[in-house]
């Protein structure tokens, strides 16, 4: 039974919740309306299994539907869900798109439906447009010029085409022929989306082509057309002459694209389940081409069909306007409640129209955005996807990593190999006379750098076995450049020289006495990479008079790789290989170079803009470092407390094995027979007191290959085999192995007759430590071993800890010792909060590291809130292993009880009303971020009550 919605008023906003809500999400729902109506920054810890994610939903969506009602726009929740009846349309567009509206599993017909349409502002609109211009709108006109009556799949596309210069009068002729659109060369490409005499252009095409019956595009004969083009009017209309209608649209980020699902599933389950909505992703996600989606490159292979090569264009880019239009999509399609991708993705394949474009398309009148979170932090990411975010809203999710995010965003690396390509490329469009004085400008900056990479390699300092590098800071930088005369003065004209060269276009040339269309040849996707990926620091660099020169490192690597010798032809035709082995391989050298960015602020100042920021995580103890290290001021935080019992949680700490031997994971102990021995007897120890699923995270993959290699050795892993299946992270491979992989674990949990379960042996900071539910059975325990401290070797964590302790006191840096810890204990954190997924879960944490015990306030200080509060220190480990048995025995028999209860059921529950077998009160506030509740702890509540009634 269904748990009935409560309603909540904070900050004087109405907010719709499912249920009861949690002390934790209440204080979570209050802390972000405050922070929406005070345009403040909101940095909220809320463990995992809290209901994070249906709080931030809920007060998000609840804060700006009251936003609509207060500047009149009529966007209230009943708009959402009102459903008008229209007349009966036989036009040839929806007398198609109507059958793909299903049927009620009752039999009942779902009518069509138009949404009405609201004034729901997007800033990515120029002001200076007086109506809408968007990709749709053009495509359903080239639709109706281009398109043949034949369903193949490629089709030819309209093209811009540049007339010759020499002749004014061609130049301002409009030619329309079968599948090409003269404009003039002062017009944007279609793609922009840009407002002109294209539309106007393709808007006359349309008026002198016939109607294809094949072509579904929307007519303009029937009412619901009517009624979306009036509604969309008087919206344009009010958003443009009212500005307090500028209602901010929120940006909801998260880490990946599994993450969104589970976003989306939650959000089904509220009242705002009807909201406009879109969720950006990448063409491996949503490509739904045949051929495009099967290649390897499918950013590349997309490309090269928007472009028509060959002659040849994409059918499902034409068919965009199918799926471009919030109204259609919930009304028409039936995607009335919040969708995932997947859907999108299917309907995209059902209707031949394409979903990542649609998807782009959609964000112009959504209230909510999804999107991974590098897509609102990467500048380059933001303007290939026309994301503006003045005086919107913006939301991450699982933003523990926020700060690396944001460094990496503002940083970038590139081989010599890539800048030799480049510059290579650059010259054959030079020595051909392919708008030479643009490329000549782009190849003398390659030239710059390949040459001052030269130079520099014989100054490199070895650090490491074949391994040497130098650095310099960003101003000294600045100096080479201006060296090389390249300022900021210069720069500002190179970027334009670099957006000229990328933009594609066609000549008309006289061709064997006729004219013919020409395509200009632009430089390549990778050459595209390496230019683009350089003009972004160097805009950072040069920005404000300089003033994020101190906050980037500039540094030359060098590494030695060892490369086999392909086989050569001997003089017989057949294939030889060298005698000696030694010959067989070659020693090469690789340089690369890299701009660091050590300040993640310098990615948040673009975000200064926005209305509201609101940063939250299961994980972000310690939360000290986020607003020296963003930048960005957070008046609001909140640690908020756990939704569990303490007796559902075992946290202890043990800092000596079975055999008496202390265990210090440092660098030094681990490389010691001694520990890595005792270590396994201690976690053949747990496994055969933890039944069911074991986690057990190390603090690399070397340290986790050196315990394999060991254990295998002396026979332990056998042992650990004979209690539990073991399954260990791999580094690196295939997505679809890794779910492959983890999918076994899960089967080997859920199957019953397997008593001892699985041990999963994983990194932190890998793939199993974020993101990932391990829910109930499929993680007991949570063993963590040491702490993972990053590499201190490692060159970035390095420069990044002395670019701390130099701004410490000027920029209120936290000290470079500091954020270091910081980093690490983040990071166990995570590992820890992959048990206790919701209020009735239950599991051990259990930490692995005598410096728990000897500095407890130095190293427990680190752990999460919840956490910390409960860590007890054993003496040794007999007596933490008992104290462990006593509490997985008493969970675990409950379990192990149900079965006999189950059996007796049919006899006590006869005279049970269905009252008895309604969700008990505490049922309800289950875990909001998990659908289902376990099967164990909820029929034990059902047979307690029915128990309890007789």
């Amino acid at each position: 039974m269904a748990s009935s919605p409560s309603e909540y008023t904070i900050g004087g906003v109405k907010i719709l919740f499912p249920c009861k809500a949690y002390p934790s999400q209440l204080a979570m729902m209050n802390s972000i309306v405050r922070g929406l109506n005070c345009r403040q920054h909101c940095l909220l810890e809320s463990p995992t299994g809290s209901g994070k994610s249906l709080a931030l939903l809920c007060s998000a969506l609840a804060w700006q539907q009251s936003q609509y009602e207060k500047a009149g726009d009529g966007n209230s929740l009943n708009d959402c869900k009102k459903q008008e009846h229209l007349p009966a349309c036989n036009c040839a567009c929806h007398g198609s798109e109507m059958n793909f509206a299903p049927t009620a599993a009752r039999g009942q017909a779902i009518p069509a439906v138009v949404e009405t349409e609201i004034t729901s502002p997007s800033l990515n609109h120029d002001a200076a447009c007086s109506s809408r211009n968007t990709l749709s709108s053009k495509l359903r006109t080239m639709m109706k010029a281009a398109f043949n009556k034949s369903d193949d799949d490629f089709q030819s596309e309209k093209k811009r085409m540049r007339m010759p210069s020499n002749d004014p009068k061609v130049r301002k002729r409009r030619c329309f022929e079968k599948g090409v659109c003269y404009i003039d060369e002062d017009n944007t490409t279609l793609e922009e989306g840009n407002t002109g005499s294209c539309e106007t252009n393709l808007n006359y095409v349309a008026q002198h082509v016939p109607h294809s019956p094949e072509v579904s595009s929307p007519c303009n004969l029937c009412t619901c057309v009517s009624l979306k083009t009036n509604g969309k009017d008087e919206g344009a209309a009010k958003g443009k002459n009212n500005g307090k209608s500028q209602v901010p649209k929120i940006f909801f980020g998260t880490r990946t694209h599994k993450q969104i699902t589970q976003i989306t599933h939650e959000l089904r389950r509220t009242a705002y389940s009807y909201v406009r909505m879109t969720i950006l992703s990448s063409r491996d996600h949503t490509c739904v081409h045949p051929e495009v989606s099967a290649s390897y490159n499918r950013n590349e292979k997309c490309k090269e069909l928007l472009e028509g090569k060959d002659g040849r264009s994409c059918r499902y880019y034409h068919g965009v306007h199918k799926m471009s239009e919030q109204s259609s999509l919930q009304g028409i399609h039936s995607l009335k409640i919040a969708w995932d991708i997947e859907e999108l993705v299917n309907l995209g394949k059902k209707l031949r129209s394409c979903t990542y474009f649609a998807a782009r398309e959609l964000m112009q009148d959504a209230d909510i955005v999804f999107c991974p979170y590098n897509y609102l932090m990467d500048p380059q990411i933001r303007e290939r996807m026309k994301i503006n975010l003045k005086d919107q809203i913006l939301i991450f999710d699982e933003a523990h990593n926020i700060e690396d995010c944001a460094r990496e965003s503002s940083s970038f690396s590139v081989t010599e190999n890539q800048l030799l390509f480049a510059r290579e490329e650059l010259d054959g469009m030079v020595n051909q006379n392919i708008r030479k004085s643009d490329h000549e400008a782009l190849r003398a900056v390659c030239y710059s750098f390949t040459n001052w990479l030269k130079e520099s390699s014989g100054n490199l300092v070895e650090r490491e076995f074949e391994t040497s590098c130098k650095v310099w800071n960003g101003k000294e930088m600045l100096n080479i450049f201006h060296n090389w005369g390249l300022t900021s003065a210069s720069f500002y004209i190179l970027q334009k020289r670099l957006d000229a060269v990328i933009e594609k276009e066609e000549k008309m040339l006289m061709l064997n006495g006729r004219q013919e269309s020409v395509t200009v040849p632009t430089i390549s996707a990778s050459t595209q990479m390496v230019l683009k990926g350089l003009f972004m620091v160097l805009d950072f660099l040069f920005r404000d008079n300089c003033r994020f020169a101190e906050d980037y490192r500039v540094a030359v690597q060098q590494v030695y790789t060892w490369t086999n010798q392909p086989d050569f032809i001997d003089e017989n035709g057949f294939f030889a290989r060298p005698h000696k082995k030694r010959n067989a391989r070659k020693k090469s050298a690789v340089r690369t170079l890299n701009f660091w960015c050590l300040n993640p602020a310098v990615a948040c100042s673009d975000l200064n803009v926005v209305r509201s920021i609101v940063l939250t995580s299961g994980t972000l103890s310690p939360m000290e470092s986020f607003s020296s290290e963003l930048g960005v001021k957070f008046n609001i935080q909140l640690e908020a407390n756990h939704v569990i019992d303490n007796s559902q949680v075992w946290v202890g700490t043990i800092g000596m094995g079975p055999n008496g031997r202390k265990l210090c994971a440092t660098f030094q102990h681990t490389e010691t027979f001694e520990f890595q021995d005792e270590l396994g007897e201690l976690l053949l120890k747990i496994c055969q007191v933890v039944t069911h699923g074991v986690l057990c995270f190390l603090a690399s993959y070397k340290l986790l290959d050196k315990l394999q290699s060991r254990w295998m050795l002396t026979g332990l892993w056998g042992k650990l085999e004979e209690v539990k299946a073991v399954i260990v992270e791999p580094k690196g491979g295939d997505k679809s192995d890794f779910d492959a992989l983890l999918q076994s674990y899960y089967n080997i949990i859920k199957d019953r007759g397997n008593k001892g379960g699985a041990l999963l042996v994983a990194v932190c900071r890998g793939k199993v430590s974020e993101g990932l539910d391990f829910t109930d059975d499929n993680a007991r325990a949570v063993v963590t071993i040491g702490i993972p401290f990053p590499n201190v070797k490692d060159l970035q964590v390095e420069l990044k800890r002395k670019y701390n302790d130099q701004h410490s006191r000027t920029r209120g840096l936290l000290p470079g010792s500091q954020w270091y810890e910081i980093q690490a204990f983040r990071a166990l954190n995570q590992a820890l909060g992959r048990c206790i997924r919701h209020k009735t879960d239950w599991g051990a944490l259990i930490l692995v590291d005598d410096r728990f015990r000897s500095n407890n306030k130095k190293y427990v200080t680190g752990l999460s809130k919840w956490i910390r509060r409960q860590v007890q220190h054993h003496p040794n480990f007999n007596c933490a292993l008992d104290s462990l048995r006593m509490f997985s025995d008493s969970h675990q028999k409950s379990v192990d009880h149900l079965p006999k209860i189950l059996n007796e059921m049919p006899s006590i529950a006869t005279g049970c009303s269905n009252e008895h077998f309604q969700k008990p009160k505490e049922e309800k506030n289950k875990d909001h971020q998990s659908q289902t509740v376990s099967p164990q702890v909820s029929t034990q509540n059902v047979i307690q009550s029915c128990c309890l009634s007789h």
